[in-house]
């Protein structure tokens, strides 16, 4: 069996990579004759085993692009584990019963669902309860068989992630400091959740199975199951078992085993689980609201190592914002020499009270991230009155700095930014995020090239990166650039004219507009940026949108008052083409539009989702809780303490009977 398997893999691999030289490259080392021979042996091992990677070219299919991701209920609720950092814990749960250890895998926890031995649904944990189907994208996950020799229905869970190499090759792609991702999981989560799978492909997404839901009846042991998955394709379960009679010096000794395999393999793990192995009593254990009672999550915290910090450099960043750097001496951690960190902000290195020469101690975070964890020598002397010595001018332009004092979830840091609109450093800055992928997406302008068009005086403002053409004989003569370069370059400008609203409105960088904030707006728009302007010089309140609020709307109003950013915005949208989005006309008569809602309770007509686009394609918005700013609590079954509080402060309520959308 497993040599067949391994047969299996080869080939897929092999053939793939001659269609590689045969397509992509001209360059073909297999006759078609050959080709088809190997093609059809590995056609008859699918067959054969029941099984299909997702990247064999028997399965080869187009991309799927949706528009939305589906909600759905899972029939089993995907909750999460308790948690501890002590090993005692995990002693005293195997007196009950005896158990294993597994990775807990730093991504996204993702639902199987097979029929006939076909995959028929991918979805996310979600809340638990209700996630979201991601099938097209997990059928581009590199280790998830789509076909497996099991027919009866069989629901497994586990974790989407990204390998730490391809975290690291992902983010060296990117020019751009700022919009690097800052950790596995998140690249991991936002690849999962993609519209377009062709991208989920790219960042080579993995599963990591960790369960059976449902299936596999006639298995009594989980870790046999595990097992079973195994021979039908998944990937390995690295697990150590472990008995009433290990004591908690082993316990730790085998978790600690498993953590160095992870940090070998480059598996982004923030700690480890056990698990007891016998299924039915796994069950009995039964669950809280919050996490079921079969297991345990063993979270350990990040290694730190000391060394003497030397200084601070200050970063800047598009919004004139200076980020001070720790500058150490080298230390190693995992196998890395690190020598800098980010201390975020005057109000961090305040509490840390640093001065060169003081021993500190420093850590990668989640094995990724260097962070200045303590002060060893502050903690030994008196440093009363001790205040940041931060550049009372611009490092880059020279100019005054100013320190403002902002909210970080209900925490007041302080921050120091330059408040000269024209400084070079954050104009680059701001040209850098504008050409950035999740941006414009403009290839060939890296921030050392827009630093070099930027000295020479080609570039002073956004718009005049759709000018460069006029400097082509000047451009090819560049160190690093020829007329290759140069004309891929523009081609990459002239694709970009073509554009969506959302891509323009991130590229502008607005207080508080990421890539999801800039879709919903795109969305209520229709991608119409004459609209989006229109709205803007009528104060449309944008806390009308789901998901935003006040200072949401106030900060987007605010951006455009500046008369030097409104005025950029529009010379910079008389460039662009902008992709019209279908748009449904709101009837400005209708009793919710412009009215803030609560839904509570549960309805027979509509779940909760639908309603909630209902009523925000009637202009409404939906919130979570009730105050004396709501207008309407629609009422279903079972409402609960919404309805009680919308009764106390007199709001109107409207029962399902007596709702007519």
């Amino acid at each position: 069996m497993q040599d067949k398997l391994s047969r299996l893999h080869y080939l897929v691999e092999f053939l793939n990579k001659c269609c590689d030289e045969y397509y992509n490259k001209n360059n073909p080392t297999l006759s078609d004759a050959e080709y088809d021979a190997l093609f059809d042996e590995l056609l008859s091992l699918e067959n054969e085993l029941q099984f299909a990677l997702p990247f064999s070219p028997t399965q080869r299919a187009g991309f799927e692009v949706l528009s939305e991701l589906q909600k759905v209920e899972h029939s089993i609720p995907l909750l999460s584990l308790a948690k501890t950092k002590d090993v005692a814990d995990i002693a005293a749960m195997l007196k009950d019963g005896e158990g294993y250890l597994s990775l807990k895998l730093d991504g996204l926890t993702v639902q199987l669902d097979y029929e006939n031995g076909q995959l028929k649904e991918a979805s996310t944990r979600g809340d638990g309860l209700v996630g979201e189907i991601i099938t097209h994208n997990a059928r581009t996950f590199t280790n998830i068989p789509l076909k497996i020799p099991y027919d009866a229905p069989l629901t497994v869970s586990g974790e989407a992630f990204i390998d730490i190499a391809t975290f690291e090759s992902i983010n060296a792609d990117i020019d751009n400091d700022e919009d690097k991702y800052s950790t596995p999981r998140n690249l991991a989560s936002g690849s999962v959740r993609q519209l377009d799978s062709k991208i989920c492909r790219d960042r080579g997404v993995k599963f990591y199975p960790f369960n059976v839901l449902k299936g596999m009846d006639d298995v009594a042991l989980k870790s046999d199951r595990l097992e079973k998955l195994r021979e039908y394709g998944f990937g390995k379960n690295y697990i150590e078992f472990v008995t009433a009679d290990d004591s908690n010096e082993e316990i730790l000794e085998k978790i600690l085993s498993l953590k160095e395999m992870a940090a070998k393999n480059g598996l982004p793990i923030d700690g480890i689980v056990f698990s007891y192995d016998n299924v039915a009593f796994a069950k009995s254990r039964g669950k809280t609201g919050h996490h079921f009672k079969d297991g345990i999550a063993f979270k350990f915290g990040d290694p730190s190592f000391e060394t003497v910090f030397e200084g601070i450099n200050w970063n800047i960043s598009r919004t004139g914002q200076l980020t001070p750097i720790a500058e150490f001496k080298t230390v190693e951690i995992d196998n890395t020499n690190v020598n800098r960190a980010s201390l975020h902000n005057i109000t961090f290195i305040d509490n840390l009270k640093l001065l060169p020469g003081d021993r500190i101690m420093v850590s990668k975070r989640n094995m990724i991230i260097p962070h200045v964890e303590k002060n060893l020598s502050a903690e030994n002397e008196q440093r009363d009155g001790y205040a940041v010595r931060f550049p009372e001018v611009c490092p880059i332009c020279k100019q005054p700095t100013s320190v403002k004092t902002t909210d970080d979830n209900g925490r007041e840091v302080r921050v120091l930014y330059c408040v000269n609109a024209a400084c070079a450093g954050k104009q680059i800055k701001k040209f850098t995020h504008f050409v950035s992928k999740p941006a414009m997406n403009i290839d060939g302008l890296s921030e050392a090239t827009l630093e070099k068009f930027t000295a020479l005086g080609w570039i002073t403002k956004i718009a005049d990166i759709f000018s460069l053409s006029r400097y082509k004989d000047e451009i090819v003569k560049l160190d690093g650039f020829g007329v290759k370069s140069y004309e891929n370059m523009i081609s990459a400008i002239e694709k970009a004219r073509h554009t969506k609203l959302s891509n323009f409105l991130v590229a502008m960088n607005i207080p508080l507009i990421g890539k999801s904030a800039a879709g919903d707006i795109s969305a209520v728009f229709g991608g119409d940026v004459q609209k989006f302007r229109e709205a803007i010089n009528k104060g449309y309140d944008f806390s009308l949108i789901e998901n935003f609020g006040s200072i949401t709307n106030d900060e987007i109003h605010r951006w455009f008052c500046v008369h030097e950013n409104a005025l950029e915005f529009d010379e910079v949208a008389e460039l662009l083409e902008f992709e019209q989005l279908e748009l449904a006309e709101i009837d400005e008569n209708n009793m919710f539009f412009g009215k803030t809602v609560v839904i509570t309770g549960t309805f027979s007509k509509y779940s909760r989702d639908e309603l909630t686009k209902v009523l925000v394609g009637k202009g409404a918005k939906v919130t979570s809780s009730v105050s004396k700013k709501t207008d309407f609590v629609l009422c279903g079954e079972n409402a609960g303490s919404k309805l009680q509080k919308a009764r106390d402060l007199g709001v109107t309520v409207i029962l399902e009977e007596d709702l007519n959308v």
